[in-house]
Formats: structure tokens, C-alpha cells, sequence
């Protein structure tokens, strides 16, 4: 009986313990958030706004420091998180837009990201 109630209060301590579960990694907060890798494509979206892609269902808008070059001409680009691996929201990151002439890149400080909603991301692809 003692070993029970030793066990019992041990599982209990140890539950005690456990760090509580962090904010923002319930799968929704966590879905707040993509990788570079995951982007499928992108659009220019006005001045100093780009889109970008995720899969077939997700499209986020970056919102680009003025004076950025024109998404709407480049056949490829890049985005990469600064200060973490993932993009997301409040987190600095940088669109790289190759040169013409594919020897470089221009990067573009991304001022803001925001995952548009399944209506706003249906708007922007033309469904």
C-alpha cells in the first residue's frame, strides 16, 4: 500500500513539474507561422506588398519596406526569416529578389506578415 501511495505522489510531483504548455504551439498558433521551404509560389500585390503561396489552400501577404523592387517582374524569389527559421507575424524577415542578370539578389526588408483569410486568399488567386 505504501508503494502506491509513493508512486501516486511521485506521478503527482513529477505532473507538478512538467512546464505548462507554451503559448502560441496549439495547432492553430502554430499554423501562424510557414517555412520558406513550404512556399509554392507568389504574385505582386501593389506597392510594396507580395503574396506568397503556401500549398494550394494558404496565401500570406508580406507588406515590404518602401523602396523595395517590383515583385511583378521577378520570375523568382526568396524568403527568409531573420532571428528564427520560420516567417511569421511580429518576426523580422527578408524577401530576395535575384538581379536580371541572375548573378545577385536585392534584399527587402519584410515589414509585416499576415496569413490572409480563406476568402481574401480566394480573392487573391482568382477563385
Amino acid at each position: 500500500m505504501r508503494r502506491i501511495w509513493l508512486l501516486t505522489s511521485a506521478l503527482l510531483a513529477l505532473g507538478a513539474c512538467a512546464a505548462p504548455p507554451i503559448a502560441g504551439t496549439a495547432p492553430q498558433a502554430q499554423r501562424a507561422c510557414f517555412w520558406s521551404s513550404q512556399v509554392t509560389g507568389f504574385a505582386d500585390a501593389g506597392p510594396d506588398r507580395a503574396l506568397v503561396h503556401i500549398g494550394t489552400r494558404e496565401t500570406w501577404e508580406l507588406t515590404l519596406s518602401p523602396g523595395c523592387p517590383d515583385v511583378d517582374w521577378a520570375m523568382k524569389l526568396g524568403v527568409r526569416a531573420r532571428g528564427g527559421e520560420r516567417i511569421c507575424p511580429g518576426r523580422p524577415a527578408e524577401l530576395l529578389v535575384p538581379n536580371a542578370s541572375e548573378s545577385g539578389f536585392r534584399r527587402c526588408l519584410v515589414r509585416n506578415v499576415r496569413r490572409l483569410s480563406a476568402d481574401e486568399a480566394a480573392a487573391a488567386r482568382g477563385i
